[in-house]
């Protein structure tokens, strides 16, 4: 089945592992936290994740903390404003 493929490689390329989350430092550019970052932001966080109040004018990215495909595992909210960090926070999983 290809839909279940692809959703599969979007869950496991959208994966910050915590340990990388906690390397992130805000007030730096995006270009130096590159390198840690995955190849791509998680494209179905809930809407009690989008709807968490964010920096004005700032963008938001979210990042799994997991491979567990079976299981809802916490996200990362990045916020920039332009290339800059502004903010990082969790959003717990199971939060409707």
């Amino acid at each position: 089945m290809p839909s279940a493929g692809y959703l599969a490689w979007q869950l496991t390329t959208s994966v910050l592992p915590p340990s990388r989350f906690d390397e992130l430092t805000t007030g730096r550019p995006r270009a130096e936290l590159a390198p840690l970052l995955p190849a791509r932001a998680y494209p179905y966080p809930s809407d009690h994740a989008r709807s968490a109040p964010r920096p004005p004018g700032a963008r938001c990215e979210f990042y799994r903390s997991g491979r567990d495909l079976l299981d809802e595992v916490d996200l990362y909210r990045l916020c920039w404003s332009g290339d800059t960090l502004l903010t990082k926070d969790t959003v717990p999983a199971g939060r409707p």
